[in-house]
């Protein structure tokens, strides 16, 4: 993600909360959320920045990522969240 030069960024696991759920894995990091605070995202709308999000996690997702929430934003848009 250094490539997004983020302001601010942020990855939590958040694989347990979906425990029950069909393909649920034990002691398998799968689930996360990711906040991305950077200018990177001037200009661009919400489904732009995901797709450059999702581009940048393309090898992770061959692998055992199974679904991530993406949280966006510009450095003003941070400020005022």
């Amino acid at each position: 993600m250094d490539h997004f030069k983020p302001h601010f960024f942020s990855v939590s696991d958040v694989s347990e909360q979906h425990r029950g759920h069909q393909n649920f894995k034990e002691n398998v990091e799968s689930h996360f959320e990711i906040i991305i605070v950077s200018e990177k995202f001037d200009n661009r709308n919400k489904i732009e920045r995901h797709r450059m999000v999702n581009k940048s996690l393309k090898e992770e997702f061959l692998s055992d990522l199974h679904s991530v929430t993406i949280k966006t934003y510009t450095i003003d848009e941070f400020k005022n969240t």
